[in-house]
């Protein structure tokens, strides 16, 4: 009995301790979203620094980072997210994209074929990969791989589509219309192309 009851205290601390920290990620959030990226920043360090398994902060402290120019800070953050995570797609996303910032097309590269091994033809990494290809100079490479990302247009579409038909079955005719204009003209500009 002695022994439930610790387990017992011992769940309650942590869970408690885990409110807290998603609590504080959740201010540091609004703050990036309201544009106090060093207010963020500053909860976000304070809350990594507290408990150093909760990865959610280091994402997006490596995003904001990455946003604000400093490379040396996000490279940090999504690398300890990665140690723990190798395949947490914000991570592998945040990283391809400052490899590319900072000219490392082959580690860029060599990121992204990992992502798109777990993600495949995940349209994000591949204009990723498009845009390393492309600031390379590497023409054909980067035409195929933006006219790979290109083709998610139509299950888009099909998508808008899919919601305005479940809008309909509710009766949400405003909701309803948006999400046909929205199907319609991903169809007509795949249709005219």
């Amino acid at each position: 009995m002695k022994n439930l009851k610790i387990i017992l205290l011992t769940v309650l601390f942590f869970s408690c301790h885990r409110a807290v920290d998603q609590q504080s990620y959740f201010i540091a959030k609004d703050l990036y979203l309201q544009g106090d990226t060093q207010g963020a920043l500053e909860k976000l360090e304070s809350i990594e620094n507290q408990n150093p398994y909760f990865l959610l902060p280091f994402i997006l402290d490596g995003r904001i980072s990455l946003f604000t120019g400093q490379y040396e800070r996000a490279e940090e953050k999504l690398a300890h997210v990665l140690k723990s995570k190798p395949l947490d797609f914000d991570s592998l996303r945040w990283m391809s994209h400052l490899y590319i910032i900072t000219r490392r097309w082959e580690a860029a590269e060599e990121l992204i074929s990992i992502a798109l091994e777990n993600y495949p033809e995940e349209p994000r990494l591949l204009l990723l990969l498009a845009s390393s290809y492309k600031a390379q100079g590497k023409v054909k490479e980067a035409v195929v791989t933006y006219h790979r990302a290109y083709l998610f247009e139509v299950e888009l579409a099909y998508a808008h589509y899919e919601l305005a038909q479940l809008y309909s079955q509710f009766g949400l005719e405003t909701e309803y219309k948006e999400q046909m204009e929205r199907a319609s003209a991903l169809s007509e500009r795949r249709i005219h192309e």
